[in-house]
């Protein structure tokens, strides 16, 4: 049993290419907006998705940020990042 079994239940699994969007706008945020839908209201490991990807990207900067996990997308995330310092 690995610390990853949750990815195999994740909603994302039906769908990769709807939770990583190629730009920010028209159907790009659609498809953003869509997809944290359904991270929100139908993925049952949306925390475990959360916490890996808050702990997989901390300290990286906005462009090191991709897709859309655990409901948030890319600078939401950022926002939660515990390594941010105030400027």
């Amino acid at each position: 049993m690995s610390i990853y079994d949750w990815q195999a239940r994740a909603a994302c699994t039906a769908d990769p290419d709807l939770f990583f969007p190629p730009g920010t706008t028209g159907q790009s945020r659609d498809d953003a907006e869509l997809a944290a839908w359904i991270c929100t209201h139908r993925c049952y490991v949306r925390e475990q998705c959360l916490a890996h990807t808050l702990h997989v990207e901390a300290g990286l900067a906005i462009d090191r940020r991709h897709g859309i996990a655990g409901g948030l997308t890319p600078r939401q995330r950022l926002d939660l990042d515990p390594t941010r310092t105030a400027a």
